[in-house]
């Protein structure tokens, strides 16, 4: 079976002022100590291999953790299937609904759940794959890591899904694949 550590984005710009991440929002000041606090957490747990979102603000935290754990910055493995859910007009705005609004809308310009639940599923074979080389931290996002963490536990179908408890910033949780 197997195993790998998930780990949410750092404390972004957009967290810190409660509006909707677009794809170029970065760390904030806290959320970069996030990322570095995160990486000395994972130090003594065998890390091999670091993949990130796209995202720049996945790829900050993918840094910090990379370099605490002395793996050099070229090797972290960008996989664009961790990305963010799109939320197409919404990104950028203030976030005026609870976070189980954002995972179950399905507006018109909003990637369709059905969608981001595939791309989790090519992320799980993409990060099983590089867990060929060894632990695999996979530094992705709330809302599409639900649906990661969802799929790695072999539950594709929205209804059968728990409720949801998002990661914090920098949190991480360690996953077994079914």
């Amino acid at each position: 079976m197997t195993k790998f550590i998930f780990v949410r984005h750092g404390q972004s710009e957009a967290n810190k002022e409660t509006l909707l991440g677009e794809f170029e929002t970065l760390l904030s000041e806290e959320g970069i100590q996030q990322a570095h606090e995160t990486g000395r957490a994972l130090k003594g747990r065998g890390v091999k291999v670091i993949a990130c979102s796209a995202f720049p603000r996945a790829r900050q935290t993918a840094e910090a953790i990379a370099e605490e754990l002395g793996i050099d910055k070229s090797e972290i493995v960008v996989l664009e299937s961790l990305g963010e859910r799109r939320l197409g007009a919404l990104e950028g705005q203030p976030r005026i609904h609870e976070p189980e609004w954002y995972r179950a809308a399905e507006e018109p310009d909003m990637e369709p759940i059905a969608d981001v639940i595939k791309r989790c599923q090519l992320a799980l074979q993409e990060i099983t794959e590089l867990s060929e080389k060894g632990l695999v931290v996979a530094v992705g996002h709330g809302t599409a890591g639900y649906y990661l963490l969802q799929a790695a536990s072999g539950v594709l179908e929205v209804e059968k899904m728990t409720q949801p408890k998002q990661l914090g910033n920098a949190a991480f949780s360690e996953v077994e694949i079914v």
